[in-house]
């Protein structure tokens, strides 16, 4: 049997679950799929910055109240992985792991993955030495040096974090400057223990049986150098989530997909927010508020 929504969301990160909230409070018989953990990346953040509406929580306790207001306003969370949507009959048929729904509108919010440098070791040490968690794993390198591979708004962040613990963070990023925000640039540049490695490479991370032990490094000139480590946190960009995307919607060159001024995609009907789409703003405030202006397009298309 068939379960039939006005609107499918697909992913519960902050900006699925903005437009799900939105749509259900508009009237909506609206669904959210999820093939993780609901929240996206902020989970794993704390302090989440210039987003006054989380009122000071934690990505995590706002994931989790967003969730819970959901489920209280009669949004279907259906935890199974969406593997292909499909335009069908002026509406769309999703295809997940636990069988197949309609609906007369879908909102793409799978936001998208951190980057792994894809270097010799990086894999191996994973779990020992290599994270992409400051918040969730620096307390294991107190006292230690250890370094963040990137050199924007995110990797910046984790390098003041690490900061709180480590003796030494070193952002090691293979362009000339830092392309993170004025305010992050300066904050990190006036903490003592950040050190800054500029026009540098990273070919691989060295260890043994204990774990991760220092990294091999590039600079511009082509001099190797090995910088002792116990820690790598990288940080270096994102991988939009967007295969699941019909093949008539338009991708850049980063493969987020391309939509127009009111957010929908060239499939009508389809429509992509948050990390996935392409010329996001970045910021969970962002997030949130074409969330909701999206789900006012979905009600307003259905009359």
């Amino acid at each position: 049997m068939t379960t039939r929504y006005d609107l499918i969301v697909v992913g519960e990160g902050i900006a699925g679950l903005s437009c799900a909230a939105e749509a259900a409070r508009l009237g909506l018989k609206t669904a959210a799929f999820e093939a993780g953990f609901f929240g996206g990346l902020v989970v794993n953040v704390n302090e989440l910055h210039r987003f006054d509406e989380a009122d000071g929580l934690s990505g995590m306790d706002h994931a989790t109240r967003l969730a819970s207001a959901n489920k209280k306003a009669g949004v279907s969370s259906v935890q199974a992985e969406v593997r292909a949507i499909r335009p069908v009959d002026g509406g769309f048929e999703v295809d997940a792991g636990n069988g197949t729904f309609n609906a007369r509108c879908v909102v793409i919010a799978t936001g998208a993955s951190l980057k792994k440098l894809g270097v010799p070791g990086e894999a191996t040490y994973e779990g020992r030495g290599v994270s992409q968690c400051a918040d969730c794993d620096g307390p294991m390198f107190t006292g230690a040096e250890v370094v963040v591979a990137g050199a924007g708004d995110w990797a910046l962040q984790e390098a003041r974090v690490l900061a709180q613990e480590c003796s030494v963070v070193n952002v090691v990023h293979e362009g000339d400057a830092l392309v993170a925000c004025r305010d992050y640039v300066d904050a990190a540049r006036a903490e003592p223990k950040i050190r800054f490695h500029a026009a540098t490479t990273i070919e691989s991370v060295l260890g043994n049986d204990s774990g991760m032990t220092g990294l091999r490094l590039r600079d511009a000139h082509g001099t190797r150098r090995e910088l002792p480590a116990a820690g790598l946190f990288v940080m270096t960009g994102l991988d939009a989530r967007s295969a699941l995307a019909p093949a008539e919607v338009l991708r850049d060159e980063q493969g987020c997909l391309r939509v127009s001024n009111d957010l929908e995609t060239a499939v009508p009907g389809l429509w992509a927010i948050g990390l996935v789409r392409s010329g996001f703003g970045g910021w969970l405030a962002d997030a949130a508020a074409e969330a909701r202006r999206v789900a006012s397009l979905v009600k307003a298309r259905m009359g």
